[in-house]
C-alpha cells in the first residue's frame, strides 16, 4: 500500500477512488446474496417439500460454509493470484450460481447452484474487505468510518433486494426471482471492467507482479467448478457439513496460533486481543442467523404483515434490518470521526459490549411482545420493526467494526487471512444459530396450533435475549483492560510502520 493511495481523498466522504469502486460492486453482490436469503427457507419448504427445521438447517449449513471456506480466497488473493484476479473470478462464479436458480428444476441443480455461490464467495468476499483495508494506513482516522460506510453499502444492496425479490417471487416464482440476482452480478461484472484501473492501482504485490496469470486462473476455475459440485453434495448431508465446518474452524485457529508464534511481541499481543473479540462475536452471529430462519418463519406464522391495509409478503420484513443499517451507519460513522478528533475514541471492546447488549434487548422485546398477541396468536408488525431496530444498532457496533478490528490488530501482510479468520468465527456462529432456530420451528409430526407456535418462538427469543444480555454485562467488566491493551498494540504498530 502506497502513501498516495492511503492519503487520496475524493467524493462526499473524502475516501480513495478504489473505496468507491469496491462499494459499488459490493452493492450488487449483496443485492444477490440477500435476495437469496430473503426467500431461501420458504423456497426450500414450498418448492422441494423440506420441513421447517430441515430448511433452516440447510440454509444455516450453506451460510456457515460460505464464510468458513473464505480462508482459501484470502490465501489465493494474498499469495497466488493477487486481489483483482481473485475478485474477478468471484464475480463470475456468483453470476453463474445465482443465475442457475432461474432455471432450477430439481434438487440436484439446486445444490449445484448453491455450490457455485459458495465457491464464488470464496473468491470474492475476503478480497473485497482486503481492498478496503489497503486504501488506508492503520492509523488513518477514516478507518472505522470507511468500514462502516462499506457495511452501509452492503445493507443498501440488501434493502432493495429484500423488497424486490419477495414481491417478484409472489408474482412469478421463487426460482425466477432468485435468478434475477444473477443479473445483478452481471452488472457487477461490467462495472469491474469499467473500474478496472482502480483495482489495479490498489492491488497487492502479487497482483502487481506483472506475471501472466491466465493459465493459473483457468486451472483454479476448473478446480472451483469441481469444488462447487462437491459442496453441493455436502449440503445434502447436514451432519457431515457440520463436522467439516468445525474441522475447518479448528484448522484455521491452529494456523492462527502457529502464525502468531512467528511474530514479534506487539503483533502477538494484537492477535491475542483479536482472538478474544472474535470469540465474543460468535454469540452475535448466533443472533444474526435468526433473521433468515426463526424470524422469517415467526413473521409467516405469528405476525400480522399489513400496513395501513396493505399486505406485504412476510419475507419483506427482513428488509427492516438493512433499512436501519442504512439509516444508522452515517450517524455512527460521524460519531466515530468526531470522537477521534476529540482524542476520546470509543474503543472497539466497548462497541462490542454495547452491541451485544442492544442485540440482547431486541430479542427480549420480541419475547415480551408475544404477550400482546391477539386471538389468532399474532402480533402487530410494529413490534418486529422495533426489534429489528435494536438488533441493527447492535449489528453495526459488532459486525461492521469487526472487519475493522481484525485489520487493525493483525499485521497488514496477513490481510486476507485476517479477514478469513473473522469469517470463520462468523460461520461457527451461523451454524450454531441455525441449529438453535430449529428448536422454535413447527414440528410437522404433530398437530400444532398457532398458539403453540407462538409460545415456541417466545421461549426461543427469551433464551437468546436473556443470554445475550447477561453475556454483554460480563463483557463490560473487561472493556477497560482490553481497550488499554489494544491502544498499546496500535501505538507500537504505528511506531513500527514509521
Amino acid at each position: 500500500m502506497t502513501a498516495a493511495v492511503s492519503n487520496d481523498k475524493h467524493g462526499f466522504w473524502h475516501m480513495p477512488k478504489t473505496f468507491y469502486a469496491v462499494l459499488f460492486i459490493e452493492f450488487w453482490e449483496r443485492f444477490a446474496f440477500y435476495g437469496l436469503q430473503a426467500v431461501a427457507v420458504l423456497f426450500f419448504i414450498q418448492k422441494f417439500g423440506l420441513k421447517e427445521n430441515e430448511a433452516t438447517d440447510l440454509f444455516s449449513s450453506f451460510s456457515a460454509l460460505l464464510y468458513a471456506l473464505l480462508v482459501v480466497g484470502g490465501y489465493l488473493g494474498d499469495k497466488v493470484l493477487g486481489l483483482r484476479r481473485t475478485y474477478l473470478l468471484g464475480i463470475i462464479f456468483l453470476m453463474v450460481g445465482y443465475g442457475s436458480f432461474g432455471v432450477v428444476s430439481d434438487v440436484h441443480l439446486l445444490y449445484w447452484g448453491m455450490g457455485m455461490v459458495l465457491v464464488g464467495n470464496i473468491f470474492f468476499k475476503t478480497n473485497a474487505g482486503n481492498y478496503v483495508n489497503r486504501c488506508f494506513k492503520p492509523t488513518d482516522p477514516r478507518f472505522d468510518s470507511a468500514f462502516t460506510y462499506f457495511y452501509m453499502s452492503i445493507n443498501l444492496g440488501s434493502f432493495f433486494s429484500m423488497i424486490i425479490i419477495p414481491f417478484v417471487a409472489a408474482k412469478t416464482s421463487y426460482g425466477f426471482a432468485i435468478g434475477l440476482c444473477g443479473i445483478g452480478m452481471f452488472v457487477a461484472l461490467v462495472s469491474y471492467f469499467i473500474l478496472h484501473k482502480n483495482f489495479v492501482n490498489s492491488d497487492n504485490e502479487v497482483g502487481k507482479s506483472g506475471q501472466n496469470k491466465f493459465l493459473v486462473m483457468f486451472a483454479i476455475s476448473l478446480v472451483g467448478i469441481v469444488l462447487a459440485y462437491g459442496l453441493g453434495l455436502l449440503l445434502k448431508n447436514p451432519a457431515l457439513s457440520k463436522i467439516i465446518l468445525f474441522a475447518v474452524a479448528g484448522v484455521v485457529f491452529v494456523i492462527f496460533f502457529t502464525l502468531r508464534s512467528y511474530l514479534n511481541d506487539f503483533e502477538r499481543k494484537g492477535m491475542m486481543i483479536a482472538f478474544i473479540l472474535l470469540i465474543q462475536s460468535i454469540f452475535f452471529w448466533v443472533m444474526y442467523m435468526q433473521m433468515s430462519t426463526s424470524l422469517i418463519l415467526f413473521a409467516v406464522h405469528n405476525v400480522r404483515s399489513d400496513i395501513f391495509g396493505f399486505v406485504i409478503p412476510p419475507e419483506v420484513t427482513q428488509s427492516f434490518n438493512p433499512f436501519y443499517i442504512f439509516l444508522l451507519s452515517p450517524i455512527l460513522a460521524s460519531i466515530y470521526v468526531r470522537s477521534e478528533r476529540k482524542k476520546a475514541p470509543i474503543s472497539i471492546p466497548a462497541k462490542f459490549a454495547f452491541g451485544m447488549l442492544v442485540c440482547g434487548l431486541a430479542y427480549v422485546l420480541l419475547a415480551l411482545s408475544c404477550f400482546l398477541s391477539d386471538a389468532n396468536s399474532t402480533i402487530s408488525l410494529i413490534w418486529l420493526f422495533l426489534g429489528y431496530g435494536l438488533y441493527s444498532l447492535g449489528e453495526l457496533l459488532i459486525s461492521a467494526i469487526g472487519l475493522s478490528m481484525v485489520s487493525k490488530l493483525m499485521p497488514l501482510r496477513l490481510g486476507g487471512f485476517a479477514q478469513a479468520v473473522w469469517f470463520v468465527t462468523t460461520a461457527i456462529g451461523m451454524k450454531l444459530g441455525g441449529m438453535l432456530a430449529g428448536f422454535g420451528g413447527v414440528d410437522e409430526s404433530k398437530v400444532t396450533s398457532n398458539a403453540d407456535i407462538l409460545h415456541g418462538y417466545q421461549v426461543l427469543f427469551a433464551y437468546i435475549g436473556i443470554g445475550a444480555t447477561i453475556f454483554a454485562l460480563i463483557l463490560f467488566i473487561f472493556v477497560k483492560p482490553l481497550a488499554k491493551a489494544m491502544r498499546d498494540v496500535m501505538e507500537l504498530k504505528a511506531q513500527a510502520a514509521e
